[in-house]
C-alpha cells in the first residue's frame, strides 16, 4: 500500500508497535517533546524509515529550506525534516516508531490522514504525542505533566502513572487534530505535555523533558539509561538554585509564586508583578552560562 507523501527508505516489519510523535513549533515550549523524543532516538538507536514530504504543508517563506554552498557550489538543498525512526525491542511485546518532526502550517486535517494512513499500514496499535507549554509553575516543584487521550477508557493510563488530565478551552495545536482524527478512527492515542517554568526560557529544558520521558517510558514499560539527560537537569537546576541564592528579588519571586502555586494546588491564572523583569534576569543568567566556557553549563540537549 502507498502512502500519499510519505517517501519510505524501508518498510521494516515491526511486532504491535507503538508510535510516539514530537513536533517542534508552538507545542513545544522550551523544545520539551523534541528533546525528550530526541533523546529517547539516541537511546534507542533508532533507524530511519521513511519520511513525511513537507512541499504541501509548510510556507517556506516563513519556514525556510536550508541549504548549503561550498566555494560557490551548491553541495545540498534541505527541507524541514519529519522523520520516521523504528526500534525493535526484544525485551518488549512492542516495536517503537518513532515520529520527529514540525508542526505544519497548512492542511492539518491531511496531515493527520497522512500520518494516520502510515499508522494503519505498519499495525501501529497506539499513538503517544508529546507536548511542550509554558506555565506558571514554581522551578522549585516537581514538573508537571498533563494529558488527554482519544477514548475515555484511556483515562486510567494517565492516571496510574501520576500524570494529569487535561482541562483545557482555547487556541490547539496539531496535537489536537491528530487525537481527534485518532478519535474518529478509533484509534488509541495519548497526549502528554510537560509543563515548563514560564520565567525559564532556555532554548531546552532537560528537567522537564526528563520528567516527560519518564512518565512515556512508564507508560511504554521500557527502561533507557536517562544518566545523561539527568546530569543535564541536574546543570539546570543547580545553576537556577545558585541564581536563586544571587539575587535576592528572584528568591522572593519565587517564593510568592510557590505560595499561590502549593495554595491554589495549580498555577495562578494571573501573572506575579515583575515577571517581565526576571524573565529578563534569568535570560541573561542563562546565556551567560552557556557560554561561559563549562560543559556543565550547557543545556540543550
Amino acid at each position: 500500500m502507498k502512502v500519499e507523501n510519505i517517501i519510505f527508505h524501508e518498510l521494516p516489519e515491526l511486532r504491535h508497535p507503538y508510535l510516539i510523535a514530537a513536533f517542534a513549533g508552538w507545542p513545544d515550549a522550551a523544545q520539551t517533546a523534541t528533546g525528550a523524543i530526541s533523546y529517547l532516538i539516541k537511546r534507542v538507536k533508532a533507524k530511519r524509515f521513511a519520511k513525511l514530504e513537507s512541499e504541501e504543508f509548510y510556507v517556506f517563506t516563513s519556514l525556510r529550506t536550508e541549504v548549503n554552498i561550498d566555494h560557490g557550489i551548491l553541495t545540498s538543498l534541505k527541507f524541514p525534516p519529519n522523520n520516521f525512526f523504528y526500534c525493535r525491542d526484544e525485551r518488549s511485546q512492542h516495536d517503537l516508531i518513532i515520529f520527529r518532526g514540525i508542526e505544519p502550517d497548512l492542511h492539518w486535517q491531511k496531515f493527520s490522514n497522512t500520518f494516520l494512513d502510515l499508522v494503519k499500514q505498519l499495525g501501529v496499535i497506539r499513538i503517544y504525542t508529546l507536548g511542550g507549554l509554558y506555565d506558571r509553575i514554581p522551578h522549585t516543584r516537581e514538573p508537571k505533566v498533563s494529558g488527554a487521550v482519544s477514548q475515555p477508557g484511556l483515562t486510567h493510563l494517565l492516571e496510574r502513572h501520576a500524570v494529569e488530565t487535561i482541562s483545557y478551552h482555547g487556541p490547539s495545536s496539531v496535537h489536537s487534530v491528530l487525537l481527534a482524527a485518532c478519535k474518529d478512527r478509533l484509534i488509541e492515542a495519548l497526549s502528554l505535555w510537560g509543563h515548563a517554568p514560564f520565567y525559564v526560557k532556555a532554548e531546552t529544558n532537560p528537567v522537564v523533558c526528563l520528567s516527560l520521558l519518564q512518565k512515556l517510558l512508564g507508560l511504554l514499560e521500557i527502561e533507557i539509561d536517562l544518566s545523561e539527560l539527568r546530569e543535564a537537569a541536574d546543570s539546570l537546576q543547580e545553576a537556577l538554585d545558585r541564581f536563586l541564592t544571587e539575587n535576592e528579588e528572584l528568591r522572593l519571586y519565587v517564593q510568592q509564586l510557590e505560595e499561590q502555586y502549593d495554595l491554589e494546588g495549580a498555577a495562578p491564572r494571573e501573572p506575579l508583578a515583575g515577571a517581565d523583569k526576571v524573565i529578563r534576569e534569568i535570560e541573561d543568567f542563562l546565556k551567560k552560562e552557556r557560554h561561559g566556557g563549562d560543559a556543565s553549563s550547557n543545556f540543550p540537549l
